[in-house]
C-alpha cells in the first residue's frame, strides 16, 4: 500500500491510495480473481472513515445509520 498527502489548496488536501494485494492461498487468489470489486470496496469505505475522523473527528467505530 503507498498513500500520498499532497496540499490541493486552502485547507484541502488530496490523498492517493494505490494498493496491491497478493494472496497466498489458493482460495483467496480465487475471491480475488472473482470478486475483485470487493476489495476496492472496501479501501473506499477505509478511506471514508479516515475522511469523516480527518474531517469531522467522527469516530467510525460508532454504529453506524
Amino acid at each position: 500500500m503507498r498513500d500520498r498527502l499532497t496540499e490541493a489548496g486552502p485547507e484541502m488536501t488530496l490523498w492517493v491510495s494505490e494498493s496491491e494485494y497478493r494472496f497466498s492461498g489458493l482460495l483467496m487468489r480465487l475471491v480475488g480473481l472473482l470478486m475483485p470489486g470487493a476489495f476496492r470496496k472496501q479501501s473506499q469505505q477505509h478511506m471514508q472513515d479516515f475522511e469523516a475522523f480527518a474531517e469531522q473527528g467522527k469516530d467510525v467505530r460508532e454504529a453506524k445509520d
